[in-house]
């Protein structure tokens, strides 16, 4: 195999769009349910396009075809850190079956070698789930598990508890009773071990601001006419099949700390999956953090995951000094 590692070329996007989706219906056979791959192709070819236009990676070339490539977006903001970084979505990356799981490793190889000389020392992937051989590559090259984008039919959940819960789709006027919990849920990311420094805010505002836009909706738990949990919905959320038509996504949730345990977060699904299903959604998304222990073991237990974001910190030290 004699492979040669060129710039980021438009004229390879087909080709590229050809790898992603292999990987892509390799993951639909552990996650049968995913949307036809047929339904995302425009949106995906202009996502990879963009990408190559504005992002920043490495094609690796075999007799004029492309075999494998990497292609990420710079951050010039603080990105999980306080330096610059490079994020490499789901539809950033692919490598030919024919060719062994080293490639991506030297597809790394050279991709971040331009990175960090330009001080980009935050490296950041999104993979499928059940790819496993990849998954380790990127484990022996230094990177840790971060973020999960999980996927369930629309259907109810079977439990007993919660009788003492009501559910009410929330409407602009009932978003001040959200005040507490939604400033306890952003603090709570600052707990161990998330260690997340969210900025603050003021809840009201923030919610406010997040319903106007267009089709997003929250559903509150009320135990005793106090709310004590809300779950939250939107079209958009984490990677391109996350935006399927089919799909909605939940993209907040939170329950008061001495209110876990009696069934409020399933009947918050429970209601939303009753909507979903009289609006004709088939799908229901959600992505949370990996060290999110609590949030994990239930998200788990009722989504099945399909994607994985790693996440490695070079150490920047590296770029005061002369480096290969």
């Amino acid at each position: 195999m004699v492979v040669e590692f060129i710039d980021l070329k438009p004229s390879y996007v087909n080709e590229a769009i050809e790898l992603v989706l292999s990987s892509y219906q390799d993951e639909k056979k552990s996650v049968p349910f995913l949307p036809h791959e047929t339904q995302l192709l425009g949106d995906l070819k202009d996502k990879v396009l963009h990408l190559f236009h504005n992002g920043s990676g490495v094609l690796a070339i075999d007799n004029h075809k492309l075999v494998g490539f990497i292609a990420g977006y710079l951050i010039n903001d603080s990105f999980f850190g306080k330096n610059k970084g490079v994020y490499v979505p789901l539809f950033g990356h692919g490598v030919s079956k024919r060719y062994k799981s080293s490639l991506y490793e030297e597809l790394y190889k050279y991709s971040a070698g331009k990175w960090v000389k330009r001080s980009y020392t935050s490296h950041a992937i999104t993979c499928f789930a059940h790819e496993h051989n990849t998954i380790n590559n990127w484990f022996w090259l230094g990177f840790g598990l971060r973020g999960v984008d999980g996927l369930r039919r629309v259907q109810s959940i079977p439990y007993n508890n919660g009788s003492m819960i009501e559910i009410k789709k929330s409407t602009t006027d009932d978003i001040i009773q959200l005040a507490k919990l939604h400033r306890e849920h952003n603090l709570y990311y600052r707990t161990s071990p998330i260690f997340m420094p969210n900025a603050e805010e003021d809840p009201v505002d923030d919610l406010i601001a997040w319903s106007m836009e267009e089709n997003r909706h929250i559903w509150i738990a009320y135990k005793d006419k106090k709310p004590v949990g809300y779950m939250r919905i939107q079209p958009t959320a984490e990677n391109f099949i996350s935006d399927h038509p089919e799909v909605m996504n939940i993209t907040g949730a939170y329950v008061f700390p001495d209110e876990r345990g009696i069934g409020v977060g399933l009947k918050l699904i429970n209601e939303i999956q009753d909507w979903l299903k009289l609006k004709e959604y088939s799908l229901c998304g959600v992505d949370f953090e990996a060290f999110n222990t609590t949030g994990r073991s239930f998200w788990n237990k009722h989504f099945t995951p399909y994607t994985y974001s790693m996440v490695r910190r070079v150490d920047e030290r590296i770029t005061e000094i002369e480096f290969l």
